[in-house]
């Protein structure tokens, strides 16, 4: 099957599948921004790639990819849509960035905010090095930033830096005495900053990324699949789904309270970008992103070559985002509280459920990229067969 043809019966799967307490539990629990991040290197990666990903938790639900044109490299980036600033991203030259939001570190009153500073990073830097050079600079000149950013590039750097108005700390993922294991993961906290934002989703993520790690499993699709679709509980112990009980004496059965999961009620989409070996073309670094939120979307890969898809990028809305919100609208439906989500509506114990629909397609969508990609590797295409099989 050609790329168009499998990228042609993946959307329709996708469009087809959308059918015609805790103590803090308050309908306006949301906080712009929360998000949980990592970044691997190649030394813990299944196939010795470096990996940056992203959960991103926000209030703007409707997201696209776009492609940017900037002043020295153009990049491929999840945005808001209406916006150019990248919340996700990666550039011609294969330097990736993200972030997640860390309240706890002292911000700046003036200069580059945290996508202010991410847009100007990925038009600009080609190597985590020259990220690195651009906080030199900024830390004089001032930043409003309080953040963590977590950055790969084609040389196989790979690291997250902590991230104040004039400061920052760098936690390198291929220097063993910071990153035993190659990996670096955050929530909404800094280890600078001393607070405990987000506290649930990092345990959580710390517990699967020592089991990929242990079983060779630490990739792109170990990721997608099943950290970035977790439901667990304000102790950061995991919540089966289909989930066989009441969350509460009062909720309705099998419902399931997401809020603190990495899967989160406010979650808007995610990313997972995977580097390249040195000595691989850049552009083949590939972003794969889940437009809407993760229990209801699918992920598609994106290269940082030019023009993405209509179904990702659209006017006023993506069709891929406006697939998996009616999707969310229907798992969470329980007028009472929106951070509940009915699990048998993902997995119904019957052989039904909205994740044995995705799931193929999805599966498909990875193995068609897969099998591209190895020819690629082998005969490194030009820029349009790339465009073609987004």
């Amino acid at each position: 099957m050609s790329a168009s043809q499998w990228k042609g019966v993946v959307l329709a799967l996708i469009m087809a599948a959308v059918p015609a307490e805790l103590c803090r539990e308050r309908a306006n629990e949301c906080q712009p921004e929360e998000c949980t991040i990592g970044v691997a290197s190649g030394r813990a990666t299944s196939d010795g790639r470096p990996l940056v990903w992203k959960t991103r938790d926000a209030d703007q639900v409707h997201n696209e990819v776009m492609w940017v044109t900037a002043s020295t490299y153009d990049f491929v980036a999840v945005v808001s849509a209406g916006s150019t600033t990248p919340w996700m991203g990666v550039n011609e030259k294969g330097f990736a960035i993200l972030n997640s939001q860390s309240s706890d570190l002292p911000g700046g009153s003036s200069g580059p905010s945290n996508g202010t500073l991410m847009r100007d990073a990925l038009g600009t830097c080609a190597t985590v090095a020259e990220f690195q050079a651009l906080l030199d600079r900024t830390n004089v000149t001032g930043r409003s930033t309080q953040a963590n950013f977590a950055v790969i590039d084609s040389t196989g750097a790979a690291a997250i830096f902590e991230t104040s108005g004039s400061q920052y700390w760098k936690y390198d993922a291929n220097d063993s005495s910071v990153a035993p294991n190659g990996y670096v993961l955050r929530t909404n906290f800094a280890y600078h900053g001393g607070g405990t934002s987000g506290i649930e989703r990092y345990r959580r993520t710390v517990r699967l990324m020592a089991d990929f790690y242990a079983g060779d499993s630490l990739n792109y699709r170990s990721i997608l699949r099943t950290q970035m679709r977790d439901f667990s509980d304000e102790n950061s112990i995991p919540v089966p789904v289909p989930f066989p009980g009441r969350w509460r004496s009062d909720r309705p059965y099998g419902y399931i309270y997401c809020y603190v999961s990495i899967c989160r009620s406010t979650s808007v989409s995610t990313a997972v970008i995977q580097g390249v070996r040195q000595g691989e073309p850049a552009r083949l670094s590939t972003m794969w992103a889940i437009l809407g939120q993760p229990a209801g979307g699918i992920a598609v890969p994106y290269w940082p070559v030019g023009n993405t898809p209509v179904e990702a990028n659209s006017d006023p809305t993506a069709p891929l985002c406006d697939a998996a919100l009616a999707i969310k609208a229907l798992l969470f439906d329980y007028p009472a509280n929106t951070h509940y989500l009915d699990s048998y509506k993902l997995l119904d114990g019957r052989g039904g459920g909205f994740w044995t629909k995705l799931f193929p397609a999805e599966d498909m969508i990875m193995k068609g990229a897969a099998s591209l990609l190895a020819l690629w590797r082998q005969r490194p295409p030009f820029r349009e067969p790339l465009l073609e099989a987004e």
